[in-house]
């Protein structure tokens, strides 16, 4: 069996869920599945911000939830946001259910400080279990292909790293780590459909058609690229089919591609060794990526200070009397490393939100070096330098780092 870091890992990049390391928001509500995803997305590296929504209508329930989903983001180092909503007053003035109203509420919030902390997308804990439910669902209602494709990978910003996950898999890994989790009692009430099809029917499907999940799941998978063709049959869907033919083989996906039909100019997508650039008129350049393995080439001296410092691009100046006895080093930048950029008054950034300000595309940002000086970073190469050991009217001597 596969490990599901492995599998998710795998299913996030085939998706173009994800660029490596990228920020992202996730709802956690403290039960098994956000947990697990708030575990898997830290493990392989991306940058998880928990959110908690608290909606006033489970009462201690509803607190100690609060309380679990804190206690675990502080012990992943993840940053944890949570809110409180008046559903009950969302659900008068707006006259709609408690369930609907917990939807829109979170999801609102979601976007909100998915914008304001500069994330990439909203990860969801939707596993391959709910698109069954799904599909159920939409198939008694009548649907048509749209319904029963269920659930996407991808929704705008939402998106769905579990989704080819099974729910006995999650509890497996929770299990194997050693995780607590939370459950919701209205879970095991059968008052509502959804619970109903996941209490009753689905068991009771899966006892006499064993592997039943498992068909109805890959025929999800079937509908979702039948849709996907027809939707597009005269013009989009037949340039996608044709650009997955003609690009899949360099490690593409076809969310990738999708994507690029609808970037602008200059927008570059990369898989393994290749590059795919957006020229004029929509067409694809496809190029191999250059190597970036090298370091940059920096250049350190010290001298007296002068009268006249001019600034310039790509130097920085530092109090030479002020640096510890350590040796400057060169690195690829990290996943949460941080640095006490100059004007910002001593507070930490990310450097990944440096980059992001730059203009650095978020495909780019792991090829970025770090100048640091024991455990602080000194520079951003070319990017940002560091407030610390910054040069005052008292410094006599400078240190001089030029980006040659």
């Amino acid at each position: 069996m596969i490990p599901l870091p492995r599998k998710v890992g795998d299913f996030i990049a085939r998706e173009g869920l994800l660029a490596p390391g990228a920020r992202v928001v996730v709802g956690l509500s403290g039960g098994a599945d956000s947990t697990a995803l708030l575990v898997l997305l830290k493990e392989l590296g991306y940058e998880p911000l928990a959110v908690h929504c608290h909606f006033g209508l489970r009462g201690a329930e509803a607190d100690r939830d609060l309380g679990r989903s804190r206690a675990l983001a502080e012990s992943l180092g993840c940053e944890f946001e949570a809110v409180r909503f008046d559903t009950r007053e969302y659900m008068a003035n707006r006259g709609v259910s408690a369930e609907m109203a917990c939807r829109e509420l979170r999801y609102e919030f979601f976007e909100t400080f998915r914008r304001e902390h500069g994330a990439e997308a909203i990860a969801v804990g939707h596993h391959r279990d709910d698109n069954v439910e799904t599909f159920f669902l939409n198939l008694l209602r009548g649907a048509g292909l749209r319904g029963l494709r269920g659930m996407k990978p991808r929704r705008d910003r939402i998106i769905r790293p579990l989704l080819e996950t099974t729910r006995e898999e999650i509890l497996a890994f929770l299990a194997g780590r050693g995780l607590d989790y939370v459950t919701d009692s209205t879970n095991a009430e059968n008052d509502f459909r959804r619970n109903r099809l996941r209490n009753v029917v689905l068991p009771l499907l899966e006892r006499e058609f064993p592997g039943a999940s498992e068909a109805v799941a890959r025929s999800i998978g079937n509908l979702r690229g039948y849709e996907e063709l027809l939707d597009g049959e005269d013009s989009r869907g037949a340039r996608l089919t044709r650009l997955v033919e003609q690009y899949g083989r360099y490690g593409f996906t076809r969310a990738q591609l999708a994507d690029a039909l609808d970037a602008r100019v200059g927008a570059v997508f990369a898989a393994g060794d290749h590059e795919l650039a957006v020229c004029r008129g929509g067409e694809l350049k496809l190029t191999r990526k250059t190597d970036n393995a090298q370091p940059p080439k920096i250049s350190i001296r010290t001298y007296p200070r002068r009268e006249n410092l001019n600034p310039e691009p790509g130097v920085v100046y530092l109090d030479a009397d002020l640096l510890p006895q350590e040796e400057f080093r060169l690195r690829r930048a990290a996943t949460g490393d941080r640095i006490r950029p100059f004007g910002m008054g001593g507070r930490s950034k990310l450097v990944s939100d440096v980059l992001a300000e730059a203009g650095v595309p978020a495909n780019e940002r792991a090829d970025r070096w770090v100048l640091t000086l024991g455990d602080d970073i000194i520079w951003v190469v070319g990017v940002r330098a560091s407030n610390l050991y910054r040069i005052t009217e008292n410094t006599k001597n400078i240190t001089e780092i030029r980006h040659e």
